[in-house]
């Protein structure tokens, strides 16, 4: 095992130089960066487990210092000890405040630990409130300076694993330096198929969309998390996030909520162009009667105005439903995108971010209950949209009965569909109908479906009805806690995408990063 602590590019190279030539390969290299070992003040007052007066335990506040205030104190007032640790004998705390007073005013100490306390009297509560008023943590102890000094020595300063704040600037700073095509397995043969953990999906993800860098519209912009997600997108160069709504309100709830929003962030005020959109909505529901009063009462909605700005081709995608519901962004997408000629319906899919693969179910979010025919064109979507994002699909056709072992109508519908996806699309791996556990299961497959081409590996799942599908989307995403994105339509002629309206940041960001790249 070779380590070192690298600290620039060149020594990367000139590294994986001496590996290849000791025919050794390095997919990549982390150089070192001391800020992302970095010690909290929580963590330090849970191993010493005292007590404290005025606790301010900010996950930001650092200790990257830790010092006794003893007699040789006055060779501490010339450097700087910003992020530190003081440790002051009770005894002393007198002399401490008047050395403070003197040479802290412009350090920003990240605690005081008082040792040797017995009984907190008055006009010892007096002298705290000069490090009160700095904001200054304060802990206090009956233990003396050198047992408190020595427990700190077993204190353990590297990365604590249940701390998912580290854990997540660990990986957000170690992804940084992959390259996507670095971590792609070659694919031989059917059985030999590529499997993308969780990860390495979102880091497609997101690598895809800043490829791309499309306009995407957000209609909901007085939404805080959406805000945030439109602030990250624009920094990380995801996409172009374009927010709908009046500009002075957009920023006063992003001061209120202390979103940096950039002000190249592009903002559309809604109530200067609904005027511009009435001719167009009256031209594409001419069908439906549609007059001119009621299509101005229907351009005071956002998401229909801004599936108009997108049907304009102003914009390359929608994302909306944060505190919408499903239709509402669906039935605006279907009345004025319309699905692509190539297409017969609009389905959905959703990625199930298990803990070690990525897995795809479809329908779970429109199609109440398919045709034969309709559920071949949902498997065939989804096939192309698991392509899109770099899943060679394998699909499982779901039912109640695997192969030849049951019978009804439901599973003759399932049997049809697998048949008119086999003779449409050859290309395409797929087995139906089968049940779960034979699709997912190496051990069941040989016993239950031991022909099937997908051989228990199945990674595109598509079920009968909207009925199974979303309860099972739902039932694996709360029971597993999982992540899961979506649902992602298809079959429009330009992507628009529903949020749940108990989406997270998180989850908007994947949703803007998914219809960016749909949008190609």
């Amino acid at each position: 095992m070779y380590l070192k602590k690298i600290k620039h590019r060149k020594e990367m190279i000139n590294i994986k130089k001496v590996f290849k030539n000791n025919f050794f390969s390095i997919i990549e290299g982390i150089p070192w960066n001391k800020k992302i070992i970095e010690t909290h003040l929580i963590d330090v007052y849970n191993f010493l487990n005292i007590q404290y007066i005025n606790l301010i335990l900010k996950n930001t506040r650092v200790i990257k210092e830790i010092i006794a205030f003893d007699e040789s104190y006055l060779s501490i007032s010339s450097k700087n000890y910003s992020s530190t640790l003081i440790i002051v004998s009770f005894s002393r705390l007198d002399v401490f405040i008047d050395f403070f007073n003197a040479n802290f005013s412009n350090n920003k100490i990240s605690c005081i630990i008082l040792t040797g306390v017995l009984k907190l009297k008055r006009y010892i509560i007096s002298l705290y409130k000069i490090l009160i008023e700095r904001s200054i943590p304060i802990f206090f102890t009956k233990k003396n300076t050198k047992s408190i000094l020595s427990q700190l020595q077993t204190f353990n300063f590297n990365i604590n694993i249940k701390d998912t704040m580290y854990i997540k600037k660990l990986q957000k700073y170690i992804s940084s330096f992959f390259s996507y095509s670095s971590l792609k397995i070659s694919k031989n043969n059917h059985n030999d198929y590529i499997t993308y953990s969780p990860q390495e999906f979102c880091y497609n993800l997101n690598s895809l969309s800043k490829k791309r860098n499309k306009r995407i519209i957000l209609p909901e912009s007085y939404e805080a998390r959406i805000l945030k997600a439109a602030s990250i997108c624009h920094k990380s160069n995801i996409a172009q996030c374009i927010l709908l709504g009046d500009p002075k309100k957009i920023h006063a709830i992003a001061k209120y909520e202390g979103i940096d929003l950039n002000k190249n962030i592009e903002i559309i005020n809604p109530d200067l162009i609904r005027e511009k959109y009435i001719l167009r909505l009256l031209e594409i529901r001419k069908e439906k009667g549609l007059n001119e009063c009621s299509a101005k009462k229907q351009l005071e909605d956002n998401t229909i105005l801004g599936t108009l700005i997108l049907e304009s081709n102003q914009v390359d995608g929608l994302v909306s439903g944060s505190v919408n519901t499903t239709s509402n962004t669906i039935r605006p997408a279907l009345q004025i995108i319309k699905t692509h000629p190539h297409n017969l319906l609009v389905s959905s899919i959703f990625f199930m971010l298990l803990p070690h693969k990525v897995l795809i179910y479809g329908d779970c979010a429109v199609n109440i209950n398919p045709t034969a025919e309709e559920l071949a064109e949902i498997a065939i979507q989804s096939a192309d949209s698991s392509r899109l994002f770099g899943i060679e699909p394998r699909i499982a056709m779901l039912s109640y009965s695997t192969g030849c072992s049951g019978f009804g109508h439901q599973v003759e519908k399932v049997k049809k569909a697998t048949f008119l996806v086999k003779n449409k699309r050859p290309d395409l791996i797929i087995d139906g109908p089968i049940q779960y556990d034979a699709a997912v299961s190496k051990t069941v497959a040989k016993l239950k479906a031991p022909h099937s081409p997908i051989s228990g590996s199945a990674n595109v799942f598509i079920f009968p009805d909207l009925n199974s599908g979303n309860i099972t989307y739902k039932a694996v995403q709360r029971s597993a806690k999982i992540v899961s994105i979506g649902p992602m339509l298809q079959g429009l002629r330009k992507p628009v995408n529903d949020l749940s309206r108990g989406a997270s940041v998180e989850d908007i960001i994947y949703t803007i990063a998914l219809t960016s790249i749909q949008s190609q």
